[in-house]
Parts: C-alpha cells; structure tokens; sequence
C-alpha cells in the first residue's frame, strides 16, 4: 500500500533525494560539511567500465564544484558493504579521469550508506573510514576517499543534535524539524503521485516476471514434492541476477520460492567468489 512506503524504500530516498532543496542540507548535515551549489546530482545512476565488467547502480550520486557524493540506502544486511564500496569507489573514479588525465584531478570522495542495522556491531551511530598509516596514524594516504556508514538503530548515542534528528527519522520517529518535516512532506508527495506508484510497482512486477523463468510449467504442482533440480538450478540463477541488482532478500526469497537461509547462503558464496 503507497500510505506503507517510507523514506526507508529504495526507491522512495532515491526520488526524494532527487530533490536539491532536500539533498544539500542532508549531505551537509550528515558530513559536517558545507556545499554551496550542487552542480549535478542524479538518481539510479548507473556505472559500468566496460561491457563486460559488473555494473552498479546508485541510488543518488551527487556533485559539487570539487567533490562527488553517492548516497544509498541499505535495509538489509547482505555481508558485502565494505567491498561494494571498494568496487564503487573505482568505477566512480573511472568514470572521472579520462585518458591522459593527470591523477590529481580526481575529486574528493564521499560513499555513504544509510542502514537499517549495525554492520559492525559496536553500537555507534556512525562509521567513518579513510586510509591512514597503520605505523603511525597521523599519516594520512591523502587519497581523498571517504567511507561512512550511520547506523540508525544507535540514533540515541549520536551527539551532533541535527544528524541526531536525521537518524531518528531514518529509525522510523516523526519528524521533528524542519529539514525530516520536509523530506516527510516529499515522502507525502511522492508516494500519492500516480506515476511514481506505478513505476514503484514495475520493479516487483519485473522481479516476478523473471523469477518465472526459474520454473518449469510442473513448478506450482510439485513444491509440496519439493523443487525438481532443474527448477531448483534455475531459480539460484535467477536469485544471483537480483542479488546484483541489490533488490531485498525477502523479496527474492518470496520471487523465486528459494529459503531465505539459502539466498543468504548465495550471498556469502558470492562474496567468496569474488
């Protein structure tokens, strides 16, 4: 039901992060920083090096006069965040040097993933990473790469009262000023917007109609007889395509009839793989 869809949804932040007004004071009130123009700013943007190579695509990728921002939005944990922004990091930085470009060109880095759990356990509201020396902290590599991971869940432990009021949001609280009451009002918007319903329902619809191709025409008869290994080969085939394409676990679980433990299993073998 659209009343259901929160800022939470994919879908939902990369609309409303579509929106200047609201995406600069987010970045800004999430990094401490201050942006005063975005020059480009984009939702679902994609990223590949080569045909042949894996692509990805963000939720919302953000640029300033000196400095590039992708922002995503993560519900579940899928054990990979860390080397998705090892991959993001250098396809973005692809994307920005062409041929004969000196390195120093490249601009400053922001990857940031807004979670709905603790990917490291330690109960902080935020993870910040950039590369120093390991003999000597102080030194800096100056690769200007940033790495940030907020936790709603610890939304009570953040002591910067502005990102505070952002994570509590996040966390599922109303709204209660001005920058959550206007990302609420968009929410609001959006999710009453005929066409935006509907192209929020494509990506269920598309996700079931390629799960139909996991099983053969026996595969409503004889679940209760268990998946035939043919079948079964077909829907981890079809799990793995969704997985790629970042889409919830519960949702490929209830798409391709494979156990949540199983799809979770995949992911961990993927990792692997790679």
């Amino acid at each position: 039901m659209p009343e259901e869809i929160r800022i939470t949804d994919n879908f939902m932040f990369a609309t409303v992060m579509q929106n200047e007004r609201i995406c600069r004071p987010f970045i800004e009130r999430m990094l401490g920083i201050s942006i005063e123009k975005i020059v480009y700013l984009e939702r679902e943007k994609d990223l590949k090096s080569d045909p042949y190579s894996k692509g990805i695509r963000l939720d919302v990728f953000v640029k300033d006069s000196c400095r590039v921002f992708t922002i995503e939005m993560q519900c579940l944990d899928r054990k990979d965040l860390p080397l998705r922004t090892r991959y993001y990091q250098g396809l973005q930085d692809i994307s920005f040097l062409d041929k004969g470009n000196l390195y120093r060109f490249l601009p400053e880095s922001y990857i940031l993933f807004v979670c709905l759990f603790d990917l490291f356990g330690k109960d902080l509201p935020v993870y910040s990473f950039k590369n120093i020396c390991e003999e000597d902290p102080s030194v800096s590599l100056n690769d200007k790469t940033h790495k940030v991971f907020y936790n709603v869940n610890a939304w009570e432990m953040e002591k910067n009262p502005e990102r505070r009021a952002l994570l509590k949001y996040f966390y599922g609280s109303n709204a209660d000023d001005d920058l959550t009451k206007d990302i609420e009002e968009q929410v609001h918007i959006t999710r009453n917007l005929r066409e935006w319903r509907k192209e929020h329902m494509t990506v269920e619809q598309e996700i079931k109609i390629q799960a139909s191709y996991a099983y053969d025409d026996g595969f409503s008869n004889g679940v209760s007889q268990g998946i035939s290994q043919g079948a079964h080969d077909k829907a981890v085939e079809t799990a793995r395509i969704l997985l790629d394409s970042k889409i919830d676990l519960l949702l490929i679980s209830k798409s391709t009839g494979l156990s949540l433990e199983e799809i979770e299993h995949l992911t961990d073998s993927t990792m692997t793989a790679r």
